[in-house]
Protein backbone atom coordinates (compact mmCIF):
# COMPACT_ATOMS: atom_id res chain seq x y z
CA UNK A 1 0.00 0.00 0.00
CA UNK A 2 2.95 2.45 0.93
CA UNK A 3 4.81 1.32 -2.54
CA UNK A 4 1.69 2.38 -4.18
CA UNK A 5 1.17 5.63 -2.29
CA UNK A 6 4.69 6.47 -3.22
CA UNK A 7 4.29 5.70 -6.94
CA UNK A 8 0.89 7.68 -7.19
CA UNK A 9 2.40 11.00 -5.42
CA UNK A 10 5.72 10.59 -7.67
CA UNK A 11 3.32 10.45 -11.05
CA UNK A 12 1.22 13.25 -9.56
CA UNK A 13 4.39 15.25 -9.20
CA UNK A 14 5.78 14.42 -12.54
CA UNK A 15 5.78 17.05 -15.17
CA UNK A 16 3.67 15.73 -17.61
CA UNK A 17 1.85 17.51 -21.14
CA UNK A 18 -0.81 16.73 -22.24
CA UNK A 19 -1.51 14.71 -23.77
CA UNK A 20 1.44 12.72 -23.06
CA UNK A 21 3.81 11.88 -26.14
CA UNK A 22 5.05 8.77 -24.22
CA UNK A 23 3.55 6.01 -21.94
CA UNK A 24 5.32 3.44 -19.86
CA UNK A 25 3.43 0.66 -18.81
CA UNK A 26 5.22 -1.64 -16.17
CA UNK A 27 4.00 -5.23 -16.21
CA UNK A 28 3.39 -7.35 -12.63
CA UNK A 29 5.31 -9.83 -13.89
CA UNK A 30 7.84 -10.68 -16.70
CA UNK A 31 10.81 -13.62 -18.11
CA UNK A 32 14.03 -12.04 -19.17
CA UNK A 33 16.54 -14.44 -20.53
CA UNK A 34 19.65 -12.52 -20.72
CA UNK A 35 21.99 -10.68 -17.54
CA UNK A 36 20.87 -7.34 -18.13
CA UNK A 37 17.42 -5.75 -17.76
CA UNK A 38 16.58 -3.16 -20.04
CA UNK A 39 13.25 -0.71 -19.67
CA UNK A 40 11.82 -2.51 -22.68
CA UNK A 41 11.85 -5.90 -20.29
CA UNK A 42 9.86 -4.88 -18.00
CA UNK A 43 7.39 -2.51 -19.75
CA UNK A 44 5.41 -1.90 -22.92
CA UNK A 45 6.26 1.57 -24.60
CA UNK A 46 4.14 3.31 -26.49
CA UNK A 47 4.45 6.60 -28.28
CA UNK A 48 5.20 8.31 -31.60
CA UNK A 49 8.55 8.82 -33.18
CA UNK A 50 11.71 7.14 -32.13
CA UNK A 51 11.87 8.22 -28.64
CA UNK A 52 9.93 5.08 -27.28
CA UNK A 53 12.57 2.76 -29.15
CA UNK A 54 15.47 4.45 -27.07
CA UNK A 55 13.44 4.58 -23.44
CA UNK A 56 13.09 0.44 -24.27
CA UNK A 57 17.08 0.12 -24.19
CA UNK A 58 17.74 2.00 -20.95
CA UNK A 59 19.25 -0.33 -18.21
CA UNK A 60 17.53 -1.09 -15.49
CA UNK A 61 19.48 -3.56 -13.27
CA UNK A 62 20.52 -6.99 -13.05
CA UNK A 63 18.60 -9.91 -13.65
CA UNK A 64 18.69 -13.20 -11.43
CA UNK A 65 20.24 -15.87 -11.44
CA UNK A 66 19.30 -17.98 -14.09
CA UNK A 67 15.82 -19.89 -12.91
CA UNK A 68 15.32 -17.61 -10.09
CA UNK A 69 13.52 -14.41 -9.65
CA UNK A 70 13.52 -11.16 -8.39
CA UNK A 71 11.34 -7.93 -7.84
CA UNK A 72 11.46 -4.64 -9.10
CA UNK A 73 9.90 -1.45 -7.72
CA UNK A 74 8.47 1.16 -10.16
CA UNK A 75 9.33 3.74 -7.81
CA UNK A 76 13.02 3.18 -8.15
CA UNK A 77 13.24 2.43 -12.02
CA UNK A 78 11.59 5.61 -12.25
CA UNK A 79 13.91 7.38 -10.10
CA UNK A 80 16.94 5.81 -11.70
CA UNK A 81 15.61 6.76 -14.95
CA UNK A 82 15.03 10.36 -14.60
CA UNK A 83 18.21 11.91 -14.88
CA UNK A 84 18.40 9.97 -18.35
CA UNK A 85 19.13 12.00 -20.83
CA UNK A 86 15.62 11.93 -23.17
CA UNK A 87 13.47 10.98 -20.16
CA UNK A 88 10.94 13.36 -20.32
CA UNK A 89 7.04 14.09 -21.17
CA UNK A 90 6.44 10.15 -19.47
CA UNK A 91 3.13 8.71 -18.72
CA UNK A 92 4.05 6.32 -16.26
CA UNK A 93 1.76 3.85 -15.30
CA UNK A 94 0.91 0.23 -14.52
CA UNK A 95 2.35 -1.82 -11.80
CA UNK A 96 3.75 -0.77 -8.23
CA UNK A 97 6.33 -3.26 -8.68
CA UNK A 98 7.60 -6.37 -11.04
CA UNK A 99 8.21 -10.11 -10.36
CA UNK A 100 10.84 -10.62 -13.02
CA UNK A 101 11.93 -14.19 -13.40
CA UNK A 102 14.87 -15.26 -15.76
CA UNK A 103 14.76 -18.43 -17.72
CA UNK A 104 17.68 -21.11 -17.69
CA UNK A 105 19.18 -24.35 -19.23
CA UNK A 106 18.69 -27.33 -16.95
CA UNK A 107 21.23 -29.83 -17.40
CA UNK A 108 19.68 -33.45 -15.21
CA UNK A 109 22.19 -36.22 -13.94
CA UNK A 110 20.83 -38.02 -17.07
CA UNK A 111 21.56 -35.58 -19.43
CA UNK A 112 25.38 -35.68 -17.31
CA UNK A 113 25.46 -39.08 -17.64
CA UNK A 114 24.46 -39.53 -21.37
CA UNK A 115 27.39 -36.37 -22.11
CA UNK A 116 29.70 -38.78 -20.25
CA UNK A 117 28.52 -41.67 -22.51
CA UNK A 118 29.09 -39.86 -25.89
CA UNK A 119 32.32 -38.92 -24.47
CA UNK A 120 33.50 -42.47 -24.47
CA UNK A 121 32.25 -43.48 -27.49
CA UNK A 122 33.86 -40.42 -29.22
CA UNK A 123 37.20 -42.04 -27.57
CA UNK A 124 36.72 -45.22 -28.04
CA UNK A 125 40.12 -45.39 -30.38
CA UNK A 126 41.90 -44.81 -26.89
CA UNK A 127 40.14 -47.63 -24.90
CA UNK A 128 40.68 -51.50 -25.45
CA UNK A 129 38.54 -53.52 -26.99
CA UNK A 130 36.66 -54.75 -24.41
CA UNK A 131 33.06 -53.75 -22.30
CA UNK A 132 33.29 -50.79 -21.13
CA UNK A 133 30.72 -49.56 -18.53
CA UNK A 134 30.24 -46.85 -16.58
CA UNK A 135 28.98 -45.93 -13.07
CA UNK A 136 28.25 -43.05 -12.08
CA UNK A 137 28.84 -42.52 -7.92
CA UNK A 138 28.94 -39.07 -7.61
CA UNK A 139 27.01 -36.43 -9.91
CA UNK A 140 24.89 -33.21 -9.04
CA UNK A 141 21.20 -33.83 -9.43
CA UNK A 142 20.58 -30.51 -11.70
CA UNK A 143 23.06 -27.69 -13.08
CA UNK A 144 21.24 -24.51 -13.79
CA UNK A 145 23.00 -22.68 -16.77
CA UNK A 146 21.71 -19.60 -18.79
CA UNK A 147 19.80 -19.54 -21.91
CA UNK A 148 21.44 -20.33 -24.92
CA UNK A 149 23.25 -22.50 -26.78
CA UNK A 150 25.39 -25.01 -24.51
CA UNK A 151 28.46 -26.58 -25.06
CA UNK A 152 31.19 -28.71 -23.26
CA UNK A 153 34.56 -29.95 -22.47
CA UNK A 154 34.82 -33.11 -20.74
CA UNK A 155 38.50 -34.19 -19.07
CA UNK A 156 39.25 -37.10 -18.04
CA UNK A 157 41.28 -37.71 -14.46
CA UNK A 158 43.38 -39.80 -16.22
CA UNK A 159 45.00 -38.67 -19.77
CA UNK A 160 44.56 -42.64 -20.86
CA UNK A 161 40.94 -42.34 -19.99
CA UNK A 162 40.74 -45.59 -18.78
CA UNK A 163 40.95 -45.72 -14.71
CA UNK A 164 40.11 -42.63 -14.51
CA UNK A 165 38.21 -42.06 -11.15
CA UNK A 166 36.35 -38.68 -11.77
CA UNK A 167 35.61 -36.74 -15.01
CA UNK A 168 35.43 -33.24 -14.83
CA UNK A 169 32.66 -31.40 -17.35
CA UNK A 170 33.06 -27.38 -18.38
CA UNK A 171 29.60 -25.70 -19.67
CA UNK A 172 29.70 -22.77 -21.51
CA UNK A 173 26.99 -20.93 -22.72
CA UNK A 174 27.19 -19.20 -26.52
CA UNK A 175 30.52 -19.80 -25.93
CA UNK A 176 31.29 -17.60 -22.77
CA UNK A 177 32.03 -20.33 -19.61
CA UNK A 178 29.03 -21.10 -17.92
CA UNK A 179 30.05 -23.63 -14.72
CA UNK A 180 31.39 -27.22 -14.30
CA UNK A 181 30.85 -30.41 -12.57
CA UNK A 182 32.85 -32.79 -11.51
CA UNK A 183 31.36 -36.48 -11.53
CA UNK A 184 32.73 -39.24 -9.30
CA UNK A 185 33.04 -42.53 -11.08
CA UNK A 186 33.76 -46.13 -11.77
CA UNK A 187 35.17 -46.89 -15.30
CA UNK A 188 35.43 -50.72 -16.08
CA UNK A 189 36.34 -52.60 -19.15
CA UNK A 190 35.52 -55.71 -18.83
CA UNK A 191 37.20 -58.43 -21.04
CA UNK A 192 37.81 -62.44 -21.73
CA UNK A 193 41.39 -62.53 -20.26
CA UNK A 194 44.12 -65.39 -19.83
CA UNK A 195 44.20 -66.40 -15.76
CA UNK A 196 46.20 -68.76 -14.01
CA UNK A 197 44.30 -72.09 -13.55
CA UNK A 198 46.74 -73.05 -10.86
CA UNK A 199 49.76 -71.69 -9.41
CA UNK A 200 52.33 -71.42 -11.95
CA UNK A 201 55.76 -71.21 -9.95
CA UNK A 202 58.98 -68.94 -11.26
CA UNK A 203 60.46 -70.34 -14.26
CA UNK A 204 58.13 -72.95 -15.33
CA UNK A 205 56.56 -73.79 -18.98
CA UNK A 206 53.56 -72.60 -19.58
CA UNK A 207 50.48 -75.76 -20.10
CA UNK A 208 47.39 -75.68 -21.85
CA UNK A 209 45.67 -77.20 -18.33
CA UNK A 210 47.15 -74.02 -16.76
CA UNK A 211 45.51 -71.74 -18.14
CA UNK A 212 42.08 -70.26 -18.87
CA UNK A 213 40.52 -67.34 -20.25
CA UNK A 214 38.00 -65.74 -17.83
CA UNK A 215 36.08 -62.08 -18.04
CA UNK A 216 37.39 -59.09 -16.06
CA UNK A 217 37.94 -55.94 -15.48
CA UNK A 218 41.14 -54.62 -17.02
CA UNK A 219 40.51 -50.91 -16.12
CA UNK A 220 43.99 -51.49 -13.79
CA UNK A 221 46.14 -53.60 -15.51
CA UNK A 222 49.08 -52.89 -18.22
CA UNK A 223 49.12 -55.29 -20.51
CA UNK A 224 46.98 -58.53 -20.39
CA UNK A 225 47.01 -61.67 -22.26
CA UNK A 226 43.68 -61.97 -24.69
CA UNK A 227 44.40 -64.78 -25.65
CA UNK A 228 45.80 -68.22 -24.91
CA UNK A 229 47.60 -69.37 -27.91
CA UNK A 230 50.57 -66.52 -27.80
CA UNK A 231 51.40 -67.87 -24.32
CA UNK A 232 51.52 -72.02 -24.24
CA UNK A 233 55.49 -72.73 -24.36
CA UNK A 234 56.30 -69.91 -22.61
CA UNK A 235 58.05 -69.35 -19.17
CA UNK A 236 56.87 -67.35 -16.28
CA UNK A 237 58.82 -64.85 -15.02
CA UNK A 238 57.85 -64.84 -11.71
CA UNK A 239 55.63 -66.92 -9.23
CA UNK A 240 52.36 -66.91 -10.03
CA UNK A 241 48.87 -67.52 -7.68
CA UNK A 242 46.12 -68.99 -9.18
CA UNK A 243 43.15 -67.34 -10.14
CA UNK A 244 45.58 -64.28 -11.04
CA UNK A 245 45.46 -62.81 -14.47
CA UNK A 246 48.37 -62.96 -16.94
CA UNK A 247 50.05 -59.61 -17.61
CA UNK A 248 53.20 -59.74 -20.42
CA UNK A 249 55.93 -58.45 -17.48
CA UNK A 250 54.83 -62.27 -15.79
CA UNK A 251 55.79 -64.46 -18.62
CA UNK A 252 58.78 -64.68 -21.49
CA UNK A 253 60.53 -66.39 -23.51
CA UNK A 254 61.50 -70.32 -22.58
CA UNK A 255 64.97 -70.33 -21.08
CA UNK A 256 68.05 -71.37 -23.63
CA UNK A 257 69.71 -72.12 -20.41
CA UNK A 258 68.61 -74.00 -17.55
CA UNK A 259 69.58 -74.49 -13.59
CA UNK A 260 72.41 -77.34 -13.72
CA UNK A 261 73.33 -76.90 -17.22
CA UNK A 262 76.83 -77.78 -17.98
CA UNK A 263 77.91 -74.63 -20.33
CA UNK A 264 80.72 -73.03 -22.52
CA UNK A 265 82.24 -70.12 -20.76
CA UNK A 266 84.28 -67.15 -23.12
CA UNK A 267 85.94 -65.01 -21.08
CA UNK A 268 87.00 -61.86 -23.28
CA UNK A 269 89.68 -59.12 -23.00
CA UNK A 270 90.27 -57.37 -26.15
CA UNK A 271 91.01 -59.56 -28.94
CA UNK A 272 91.64 -62.08 -26.39
CA UNK A 273 89.33 -65.12 -25.77
CA UNK A 274 89.84 -68.19 -23.59
CA UNK A 275 87.22 -70.85 -22.61
CA UNK A 276 86.31 -73.00 -19.64
CA UNK A 277 83.48 -74.93 -18.46
CA UNK A 278 80.82 -73.92 -16.02
CA UNK A 279 77.81 -75.36 -14.40
CA UNK A 280 74.55 -73.22 -14.36
CA UNK A 281 72.82 -72.45 -11.21
CA UNK A 282 70.11 -70.89 -12.86
CA UNK A 283 67.77 -70.60 -15.52
CA UNK A 284 68.84 -67.90 -18.12
CA UNK A 285 67.35 -65.97 -21.04
CA UNK A 286 69.16 -64.44 -24.22
CA UNK A 287 70.72 -61.32 -22.97
CA UNK A 288 70.46 -62.00 -19.09
CA UNK A 289 72.94 -62.07 -16.57
CA UNK A 290 73.10 -64.96 -14.60
CA UNK A 291 75.27 -67.05 -11.69
CA UNK A 292 77.97 -69.97 -13.39
CA UNK A 293 80.30 -71.66 -11.16
CA UNK A 294 83.73 -72.00 -13.56
CA UNK A 295 84.50 -75.77 -13.18
CA UNK A 296 88.01 -75.02 -13.21
CA UNK A 297 88.56 -72.54 -10.37
CA UNK A 298 85.18 -73.38 -8.44
CA UNK A 299 84.44 -69.97 -8.36
CA UNK A 300 81.02 -68.35 -8.92
CA UNK A 301 81.22 -65.62 -11.65
CA UNK A 302 78.21 -63.58 -13.33
CA UNK A 303 77.88 -64.46 -16.98
CA UNK A 304 75.63 -62.70 -19.73
CA UNK A 305 73.62 -65.58 -21.74
CA UNK A 306 74.35 -65.70 -25.31
CA UNK A 307 72.95 -69.03 -26.90
CA UNK A 308 72.20 -72.33 -25.76
CA UNK A 309 75.21 -73.87 -23.67
CA UNK A 310 77.08 -70.60 -24.08
CA UNK A 311 77.77 -67.72 -21.86
CA UNK A 312 80.24 -65.14 -21.69
CA UNK A 313 82.31 -62.61 -19.27
CA UNK A 314 84.24 -59.61 -20.18
CA UNK A 315 87.68 -59.59 -17.55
Amino acid sequence: MKVRFLLTCILILLPCASPAQITVHFNPTVTVSGSRIVLGDIATIQGAGDQHKALARLPVGSSPAPGKSKDFYTVSVINSLQHRRGVTNIDWQGSPNIAVTRTATRISQKQIEAILGQFLQDNRNKLPKADIRLQILRAPDELILPEGNVTWQVTPSRAAILGSSSFSIAFAVNGTPAGNCIVRSRLKALANVAVAAVSLQRGERVKQSSIRLEKRDISKLDAPYTELAGLIGKETLKTINAGTVLEHDFIGLPSIIHKGEMVTIVARRGTMRLTAKGLSRENGHKGEMIRVKNISSNKMVYCRVDRPGMVSVEF
